[in-house]
């Protein structure tokens, strides 16, 4: 009895040296654990939605985890080279800071604006997320193949809302944008400012706070998200809804090191296909959210919202026609991408699918992750998907 004692002291003295010392339990040492980098904070929606990540692949394998680090790992246009080197094993990367790297894709992500042409929805993100991931995984080969180059999986994209105007200094007509700075994300955000005879500034989307507080910028395109996520109800006095439109879906929200998905059980790929269809809802669900959300509070922090001139919104659908030429262009003579006419009718195709799929679920998680599951997620097979 004496010994039986002394062998349990022993033993639960051992287990609260090895709490003290910050070893993990027998099967947390065991489980496999991902590093995941999101370049923005803490409060952004990418560290929301990757977190939720985590929680639904620990819920649902035996030991693999996911722990996601904010800023601290890898900033955004480190992102991609990193997980390419398996400084992270997943990132929440952007493929138009490298347009030629990822030039396919990003032809994708160029023609964002036909989400808020055409027939209007109250979610273009929610549509737009839809199509993007329904052409790289089903109908583009070629995107697959440079993410791979990259020493990438692509494991999907999401999307912000409607893209609007958040400045130091209002915008209401069409002579308030000639001369103004605007941050571009995009190239075709930068060619819709220059029409309207601004000017196109190429800043980071973590640089925007510091460029609208100094000046080197009067208003960044962004989505409202924004003036949470980047802190930026701070520095914007005026925001102009529904200009320049578009949405950003110029996002692989997270990708993986082609090495480290490899290493993965069946079980585990099965998982996680399954898990980043719930990050892409999850992302596009909570941006559009947020978005609602910080304009309805804007008047009450300062923040004057305007609607812009109509003037400016027929222009501006004039302008998204005839930039599908000038994208189609580009793409052909300068990254030598193939087909770009047929690819981009392809997208304005899935573009006006998608409208319809996610019409009037744009305000739940659940349904956005069911209809991006059934159509698209659910027809990759975890068993050769990015395993040739």
């Amino acid at each position: 009895m004496m010994i039986r004692q002394k062998f349990l002291g022993a033993a639960m003295g051992a287990a609260v040296l090895s709490l003290a010392l910050g070893v993990a339990p027998a099967t947390e040492a065991l489980a496999k654990t991902l590093k995941d980098a999101v370049g923005l904070a803490p409060s952004s929606v990418q560290y929301y939605a990757h977190s939720r990540l985590a929680d639904y692949v620990k819920e649902h394998t035996k030991d693999l985890r996911i722990k996601v680090y904010s800023m601290s790992l890898l900033n955004l246009k480190e992102t991609p080279a990193g997980v390419r080197d398996g400084i992270a094993d997943m990132g929440f990367v952007l493929p138009p800071y490298f347009p030629a790297e990822y030039s396919e894709f990003n032809l994708a992500a160029n023609v964002s604006m036909l989400a808020t042409t055409g027939r209007r929805v109250e979610s273009p993100g929610a549509a737009m997320a839809g199509a993007t991931n329904e052409y790289v995984f089903l109908n583009c080969p070629e995107c697959l193949a440079q993410f791979e180059h990259e020493n990438q999986v692509y494991l999907g994209t999401s999307a912000s809302p409607t893209y609007i105007m958040l400045c130091t200094k209002p915008i209401r007509t069409m002579e308030d944008l000639k001369g103004r700075r605007f941050r571009s994300g995009a190239a075709n955000f930068g060619r819709w400012a220059e029409h309207f005879g601004g000017i196109k500034v190429s800043i980071s989307a973590n640089d925007v706070y510091e460029g609208l507080g100094q000046g080197v910028i009067d208003c960044a395109m962004l989505s409202a998200t924004e003036l949470t996520n980047l802190s930026l109800f701070d520095v914007v006095k005026f925001v102009t809804r529904r200009i320049p439109g578009g949405v950003y879906s110029g996002v692989a929200t997270n990708n993986m090191n082609l090495d480290s998905w490899r290493s993965l059980s069946l079980e585990d790929r099965k998982v996680l296909l399954k898990g980043s269809a719930r990050v892409q809802a999850d992302n596009t669900w909570k941006f559009y959210a947020d978005a609602k959300k910080n304009l309805e509070d804007a008047p009450g922090k300062g923040v004057e919202v305007i609607e812009p001139d109509p003037a400016i919104l027929t222009q501006s659908d004039e302008f998204v026609k005839g930039d599908m030429k000038v994208i189609a262009e580009q793409f052909r003579n300068d990254y030598g991408v193939a087909n770009t006419d047929e690819k981009i009718a392809k997208l304005a195709e899935l573009t006006e699918k998608w409208k319809t799929l996610t019409e009037g679920i744009e305000n739940d998680p659940e349904a956005l992750f069911e209809v991006y599951w059934k159509e698209v997620f659910s027809k990759l097979d975890p068993a050769t998907y990015g395993m040739q």
